[in-house]
């Protein structure tokens, strides 16, 4: 019988891996096309999902294991890099669907604002020594690093309905319509990724069986928003088939 501790190493990596590449390959994209959308998601992926994530996931496993000072210093590193890779998202977000917005910037400034704000009171409450989380500012990180997600959700759903009028009417693209679908799609995968993170601040240090899967499922919803994004940005030729498919019989 396979060991949960097998089940979680094998889904953590498996995670980290697809992440990884879906990243990487959208800073090579940005690299050659001269766009900012990629590379502030590419950056966002490595910065949060690569590095961050699995340093604060790493952190919350090994609480009862590690000195409370390494737990500690894995936390505020892991913490860190979240606001930056939040930060990217938001660009990201801003610069494909309210570039020339004036309230985009502030709504923006405001969640990552809230971020820092409980990544200071993690500080000054002595989280980043002890390993132990103030639920206060837990709750006030939470509730910004989920609102890029939601924004995101909200945004690419309002587009999606707008293309797939468009499509329909066969002025435009499947393909790309069916584009802010997969960016919707990942948006919900943030916010069940971020809400794993509660458990493990709720219950620090349990041994519990449904506890243990916690990270299998963030890991499991870390590989499907990798994949929904490679099918966003990189999409099979048999994918695009498929969905031109799709809409040629009222074409």
């Amino acid at each position: 019988m396979v060991s949960i501790e097998v089940v979680q190493a094998a889904s953590a990596s498996f995670y980290v891996l697809t992440i990884t590449v879906v990243g990487v390959r959208l800073l090579v994209l940005a690299r050659r096309n001269r766009q900012l959308p990629e590379l502030y998601l590419g950056l966002s992926l490595i910065l949060g999902g690569t590095l961050g994530a699995s340093l604060e996931a790493g952190a919350m496993v090994a609480v009862k294991d590690l000195d409370p000072e390494r737990v500690g210093l894995m936390l505020a590193f892991g913490k860190f890099l979240g606001i930056l890779a939040l930060a990217m998202q938001g660009l990201f977000i801003w610069k494909v669907f309210r570039c020339d917005s004036r309230w985009a910037p502030g709504l923006l400034a405001c969640y990552v604002g809230l971020a820092c704000a409980a990544f200071a009171g993690f500080y000054l409450g002595g989280t980043f020594t002890t390993g132990q989380i103030p639920m206060g500012w837990f709750w006030l990180e939470l509730l910004g690093r989920t609102a890029g997600s939601v924004w995101l959700i909200c945004e690419a759903s309002r587009y999606y309905g707008l293309m797939s009028r468009r499509v329909g009417l066969g002025l435009a693209d499947p393909v790309v319509s069916n584009r802010f679908l997969l960016w919707a799609i990942a948006g919900g995968l943030g916010v069940l990724m971020m809400l794993t993170a509660a458990p493990p601040a709720l219950y620090p240090g349990s041994t519990s069986l449904w506890m243990a899967y916690d990270l299998v499922v963030f890991s499991l919803c870390g590989v499907g928003f990798s994949i929904v994004y490679a099918l966003a940005f990189f999409p099979l030729a048999s994918y695009q088939r498929w969905l031109r498919g799709r809409v040629a019989p009222s074409a």
